[in-house]
């Protein structure tokens, strides 16, 4: 290959392993599937498109999980350390994927590894350890059942406690099946929404352990190092950054909640009148005690946080960040920092997602004060709005599958229906609802109602904009917007950088970075002609299942119930249009679904009839 061409060295190598039969093989990652689909999200969706089929149960040998970074994770450049996971999810029964930072993915790649697919079930459970070169499977019977700080301390010991060792695992929700279970990575670093954690439960694998020795190899060294400190000066002197780097992501806890847009109270409300306690400031000055970074990030928006429980137990942990705030925070009617912080820790220790958990348990908090279920229900527990004591204790039996926490382990969907309320359940295709009420902001309707795995704030985060332009509100031109903004997201996910850096790491560069990398030479235009391409094979996968724009939907609640008071009192939102607009910009047909000539201009045309 010449010099302008990538070669396999540059793209690394796929590992497979199947548990059944507990062969592992080593393939090359294919330079035309990186040319077009660039990697992490990109690639884990071609795999996934390719490999899992309309049938398989996502809870069965047949479904994979599908850990693939991008061709910037383990590099120089900033923030370039997510790496993705894709399979099909049990929570929404569609096309899912999850991102992770911290160091795993990086480790990944220091053992000469792009990416790894999992198939098959093991006949009792075990865990994969990768040793640069070595990889092989071991028994794990002995940690069945331990939570995710005692599985690391555990293989640790056993692997010699070697600090560079990276452990990504299930806890016992994953163990348990808990549809929103989490892979964790480094504690406090999770693969979170959609329940890939109850995949890895099924398949008896209880963790894969990283020891990485070597260096991940690009094209230009230099070219590489020249940017990587450009874009590093800019994002140190970015205002946002700066935010970002001194409260963390509850930075925007204030600008969300003043704009009228924070789920409150099962998303009856958008306004939080006790929202000032959880701000990022006042969280800093309350409850952190140092800062954490994700590998080659200048940011360092991980915040280390120290609050004493009821009975004096310290509790230590990263976070809770804004998302986990909102959810089981201000959508719970809570807003104590012991309550928050132990219930965060609950979530962690056991391996669940806290957003799809506040969610859950907000809906159960409503349904109990309508009289819909009642304390024979719950177990004496009163669960109202503000119950803090109520609210660990609601997540400690969805973490042991116990009583209405067995109903609300099966998702926001499945929990609605069970209680006889769907109308409460605030969710999209069963995915819960992330902190933005889309009455405040209209653009995120479109985010959670076309997004592939469920309502998910990170499709496209259009608040931004949107509220800096003085727009929330409009319906104008939110298609564009929205195409816009998947288009980005789509970009830095399969890159492999974390969005945070996004001001500061545009399009071009990141285009530039890819070129840089891997040999293979792309423009902004490029970058984006990858991202769409990516947006539609998504799209088309779930046309496989059964979706289509009939599932493009939000709760009844969002649609017609007006928001009773504050910045965005009276507002609901109306879908159809944007809908219609969203998929025109896209090329896709009135039923939401890629047209054949949308499809071949993309040069994948061959999904129109397969």
């Amino acid at each position: 290959m010449n010099e302008k061409t990538g070669t396999p060295e540059l793209f690394g190598a796929i590992a497979r392993v199947n548990l059944s039969s507990g062969l592992v093989s080593r393939e090359d990652l294919p330079e035309d599937a990186v040319r077009r689909f660039i990697g992490g999200r990109g690639m884990g969706a071609s795999y996934l498109y390719n490999e899992v089929g309309p049938d398989v149960d996502p809870l069965g040998p047949g479904n994979k999980l599908i850990f693939m970074n991008g061709p910037l994770v383990g590099t120089l450049l900033p923030a370039g350390n997510k790496v993705n996971l894709t399979f099909k999810s049990p929570l929404s029964m569609s096309y899912s994927y999850s991102l992770c930072g911290g160091h795993w993915g990086p480790e990944l790649r220091f053992a000469g590894y792009t990416g790894i697919i999992i198939e098959g079930k093991a006949e009792s459970p075990v865990y994969l350890w990768i040793d640069d070169d070595t990889i092989e499977l071991r028994p794990a019977a002995d940690l069945w059942g331990k939570t995710v700080p005692e599985t690391e301390r555990c293989l640790r010991d056993e692997l010699g406690g070697d600090e560079l060792m990276q452990i990504a695992c299930v806890g016992p929700a994953g163990e348990k099946l808990n549809k929103m279970a989490c892979i964790t990575a480094g504690w406090y670093r999770e693969f979170g929404r959609g329940g890939c954690g109850a995949v890895m439960g099924s398949k008896n694998l209880k963790a894969i352990a990283v020891r990485g020795t070597g260096a991940v190899r690009f094209h230009d060294p230099a070219g590489v190092m020249a940017l990587s400190e450009s874009i590093t000066a800019a994002l140190r002197a970015h205002p946002k950054i700066i935010d970002r780097r001194n409260f963390g992501t509850p930075e925007l806890l204030k600008t969300i909640n003043d704009n009228g847009l924070l789920c409150t109270r099962n998303f009856s409300e958008t306004f939080f009148e006790e929202g000032h306690r959880l701000e990022g400031p006042r969280m800093r000055e309350d409850i952190v005690v140092g800062d954490a970074s994700c590998f080659a990030c200048p940011v360092g928006c991980g915040k280390r946080s120290y609050v004493k429980a009821a009975d004096g137990t310290p509790m230590l942990l990263e976070g809770p960040e804004f998302e986990t705030i909102s959810l089981l925070g201000s959508n719970c009617g809570v807003s104590d920092w012991a309550s928050l912080v132990e219930a965060t820790l609950v979530c962690d220790e056991h391996g669940f997602d806290t957003m799809n958990a506040g969610g859950c348990v907000s809906l159960a908090m409503e349904c109990f004060e309508k009289g819909i279920i009642t304390l024979e229900d719950t177990g004496g527990i009163e669960l109202r709005f503000g119950n803090g004591a109520a609210l660990v204790a609601v997540l400690r039996l969805m973490a042991e599958r116990k009583g209405i926490g067995d109903i609300l382990a099966e998702g926001i969907k499945a929990a609605s229906e069970r209680f006889g309320a769907p109308e409460l359940g605030m969710h999209s295709k069963g995915q819960a609802l992330s902190a933005y009420d889309p009455r405040g902001c209209k653009g995120m309707a479109l985010t959670y109602a076309t997004s592939p795995k469920g309502a998910h704030h990170m499709i496209a985060t259009t608040m931004g904009p949107e509220i800096a332009g003085g727009t929330r509100l409009s319906y104008e031109n939110k298609g564009a917007l929205q195409k816009e903004n998947q288009l980005s997201m789509c970009a830095v996910d399969s890159l492999g950088i974390c969005s945070t850096v996004r001001g500061g790491f545009g399009m071009g560069d990141q285009a530039k970075a890819f070129s840089l990398t891997t040999g293979i030479a792309l423009d902004i235009d490029g970058l984006k002609l990858a991202a769409e391409r990516i947006i539609n094979l998504e799209r088309m996968y779930n046309a496989r299942l059964g979706f289509s724009r009939k599932d493009d939907t939000l709760p009844a609640r969002i649609l017609s119930e007006p928001v009773p008071s504050g910045p965005s009192a009276g507002e609901t939102v109306d879908l159809g249009p944007m809908l219609d607009e969203f998929y025109g910009v896209m090329g896709w047909g009135a039923d939401g679904l890629p047209t054949r000539e949308k499809l071949e201009e993309l040069g994948i045309g061959e999904l129109a009839t397969g």
